[in-house]
């Protein structure tokens, strides 16, 4: 699969490269950030840091370990990218934008989950489209980005989800006028 992937990505990124001839082409890459908005600096990794949970001794505002990245973090990570490389050539989002608390392993579906999933991968999208406007960007998809995992989503949701992405993904792009309008779906 890594082998499949890094193919097409240099398939995709071909043009570019040639188009620019510049020997200091740069690449961002933000992999893995499984957003939470249920984070709570206050609760502890035993409830995987979501509201509601068991108390910590300590608050970690941007992160406890065992936890999926809160606001916070992800926010200070567009910040910090921003001032290693305002504008790099590319960026690279290979997946997992979703935390691992909205995927169900089994197959059972739900309309509330899905809801959330949509809620992170639109934020996440318009997050990196606001902090770089004129980068292209290539979102893929990751195990993560669907609510049953490993599973594109049922046929009742499959044109809903997919006319979203195309939305959220490719049309925010447009509208930050990134020259590059690419989703991969693997």
């Amino acid at each position: 699969m890594t082998l499949c992937y890094f193919f097409t990505l240099l398939l995709l990124t071909a043009p570019l490269l040639s188009a620019n001839p510049s020997p200091s082409f740069t690449m961002s890459v933000i992999s893995d950030i499984h957003l939470d908005f249920n984070y709570d600096p206050t609760v502890d990794s035993d409830s995987f840091c979501q509201t509601g949970g068991t108390r910590s001794s300590t608050i970690a505002p941007y992160d406890r370990h065992g936890c999926d990245t809160p606001y916070s973090l992800f926010k200070s990570t567009l910040e910090e990218m921003r001032v290693q490389n305002p504008s790099p050539d590319l960026i690279v989002v290979p997946g997992d934008m979703v935390t691992h608390m909205i995927p169900s392993l089994s197959s059972n579906f739900s309309v509330e989950k899905y809801m959330s999933l949509k809620e992170v991968i639109a934020n996440v999208t318009e997050e990196i489209g606001l902090a770089f406007p004129k980068v292209p960007v290539i979102f893929t998809q990751g195990n993560d980005d669907y609510v049953v995992n490993y599973q594109v989503p049922n046929r009742t949701y499959k044109k809903d989800f997919y006319s979203f992405v195309y939305e959220k993904v490719i049309r925010s792009i447009e509208a930050n006028r990134n020259p590059c309008k690419i989703l991969v779906s693997l």
